[in-house]
């Protein structure tokens, strides 16, 4: 890939140190999970680093570059996020991490799970003066108008828009919230806890990230969850199915764009 191979020729570009990286690191193998970009594993010695080349339908999937060098720039010195060592709009370059995927024995882990709790708390008290509190029913509707007249009728889009304007309309401090925090995106490393991926994060609810782990025997779509369960209060109930229409719209919207380079290809 010429991207690929361009940005490794330009390694003295990137932020390390001559004793960490003296020569052109060499690609190593591609990193396979990733549900948006491609990334890849380089090394040069003992130095590993992850070059991930950015999704070219990254504005459709609603996200902003620049707010995500801007946040992980922010984050740099909490040890939350990989050491960043170089970034343009197109590719991002940082420090590899050897570990493991959050896994569900994690999710049912005290331990494990303050440890979660006190990294998001960690990347929560990070403040943030440029960027403005996401509207969720914009993120939404973006989303929306992309997709076709058939999904209205499946029962989404009121579901999932009535649910974003009850939490825009609540009072909530808004923090750094990742808004993809799935098990992919958190390594468990010898140093702690790791998380990966940021392009969806936004100034958000600072609920959204940890329900994720401490509801997870919700329904599986935001319609089941309109539905029920009653045990839930109802802030917690639009938020939980918000969280879950967000999910659904961006699989749509990437199936579609799958489709259309399928399409332009056959």
């Amino acid at each position: 890939m010429q991207l690929l191979q361009q940005t490794l020729a330009n390694w003295r570009q990137w932020n390390t140190s001559r004793a960490e990286l003296s020569a052109q690191p060499v690609l190593v193998r591609e990193l396979i999970g990733g549900r948006t970009n491609r990334s890849f594993l380089v090394a040069q010695n003992n130095f590993k680093a992850v070059v991930r080349i950015n999704s070219l339908n990254g504005a459709s999937l609603g996200i902003d570059r620049k707010r995500e060098g801007l946040i992980l720039e922010l984050l740099q010195p909490t040890g939350a996020v990989p050491k960043v060592l170089f970034r343009t709009d197109e590719v991002l370059v940082s420090v590899f991490h050897e570990g493991r995927q959050w896994s569900e024995e994690d999710s049912h882990s005290i331990e494990q799970m303050t440890a979660l709790s006190e990294l998001l708390q960690r990347i929560q008290d990070v403040e943030v003066t440029q960027l403005q509190r996401r509207n969720y029913v914009q993120y939404c509707q973006a989303y929306i108008n992309q997709l076709g007249s058939v999904f209205a009728i499946e029962g989404l889009q009121q579901t999932i828009l009535t649910a974003a304007a009850a939490i825009d309309a609540a009072d909530w401090p808004a923090v750094i919230c990742h808004h993809d925090l799935v098990a992919e995106n958190i390594l468990v490393t010898a140093d702690g806890l790791i998380v990966i991926d940021w392009e969806y994060a936004a100034l958000g609810h600072p609920a959204l990230d940890a329900l994720r782990f401490h509801e997870t025997d919700l329904p599986a779509t935001c319609v089941q969850l309109a539905l029920g369960p009653e045990r839930l209060n109802e802030s917690l109930k639009q938020l939980a199915i918000l969280l879950c229409g967000m999910d659904d719209l961006w699989s749509l919207v990437q199936r579609e764009f799958s489709e259309e380079v399928y399409e332009q290809i056959t």
